[in-house]
C-alpha cells in the first residue's frame, strides 16, 4: 500500500516537473497543454472562457489540484487525464471536471471528490479519449 501511494506521489511529481517553465518557476501552457494532449491554443480557451477576473496560475493550479486528487483515487495519471476531460460527473450536474473548472466550480468539484470519490465509479477510460482533449469544446 505505502509503496503505491509512493509511486502515485512520485508519478505526479514527476508529472509537475515537466509542466513547469524552470526559467520562471510557472506553469507553462505551453508543457502542460502538451502533458493534456492538447494544444496550447485550446488550453488557453479554457482559461480565457474562465474569466478575466482569474489569472492563468490560479486556472493552472486549480486544473492541477483536480488532476492531484483524481490520480491518487486511481493511481494512474493517464486515466485521471481521461476522466477529467471525458467522464460526466453525476452530483455536478454531469458536467465534466473540465467543464466545472472552467466554470469556477473547483470548490463543488473539490468537495465531491473528498466525499464520495465520484470520479472512482466513472466509466473505463476509452481508448484514443487522450488524443483528443484538443479537439473538444
Amino acid at each position: 500500500m505505502v509503496f503505491a501511494q509512493r509511486k502515485v506521489a512520485n508519478e505526479f511529481l514527476a508529472f509537475l516537473a515537466d509542466v513547469y517553465d524552470p526559467a520562471t518557476g510557472a506553469v507553462s501552457c505551453t508543457r502542460l497543454a502538451a502533458s493534456l494532449g492538447m494544444t496550447e491554443q485550446a488550453l488557453r480557451k479554457r482559461w480565457l472562457r474562465r474569466g478575466t477576473r482569474v489569472s492563468w496560475r490560479q486556472f493552472a493550479d486549480e486544473l492541477l489540484s483536480v488532476l492531484d486528487v483524481a490520480q491518487s483515487q486511481r493511481c494512474d495519471l493517464e486515466q485521471a487525464i481521461d476522466w477529467y476531460f471525458n467522464s460526466p460527473v453525476e452530483q455536478c450536474g454531469r458536467k465534466t471536471a473540465d467543464e466545472l473548472v472552467v466554470a469556477g466550480e473547483i470548490d463543488r468539484l473539490m468537495r465531491e471528490l473528498d466525499t464520495y470519490g465520484v470520479w472512482m465509479h466513472a466509466a473505463q477510460p476509452r481508448v484514443q479519449a487522450c488524443r483528443m482533449h484538443g479537439s473538444r469544446r
